[in-house]
């Protein structure tokens, strides 16, 4: 049985779809936490309505990163399902799957740190 030429196979698809949705959840990120830094920068100059912006924003920050977070999961699955095709080129599924890890891991670690602040205050 001849194996195929490693450069003439195409790439996987669901390898390609887990590295956009990296991708896009990390402009997700970048523009939430933006757009929230914008908003508390606003709360804190207006002392009048503090509680009940900050609330919003608070409400805004925790939807948005737990709503990409969870995307973060759907790519990591595509990924590892990309990972498992046969005659298909891996690239981009190892990149998207890695991508989609490591934020995943930054998540963990600002939950426990949050946790972990909140237990000792």
């Amino acid at each position: 049985m001849e194996e195929p030429n490693k450069y003439a196979l195409k790439h996987s698809g669901p390898g390609i779809a887990s590295f956009v949705i990296a991708l896009v959840t990390i402009i997700g990120y970048i523009i939430t936490f933006v757009s929230v830094g914008v908003q508390a920068s606003s709360i804190l100059n207006e002392n009048n309505q503090f509680l009940s912006d900050s609330a919003k924003t608070i409400m805004y920050l925790g939807l948005s990163v737990l709503i990409l977070a969870a995307v973060n999961v759907i790519g990591g699955v595509i990924g590892i399902i990309g990972l498992t095709l046969r005659s298909r080129r891996k690239v981009f599924a190892i990149i998207g799957t890695i991508i989609n890890g490591v934020i995943l891991l930054l998540f963990m670690l600002m939950i426990a740190t949050v946790l972990v602040n909140a237990g000792s205050a």
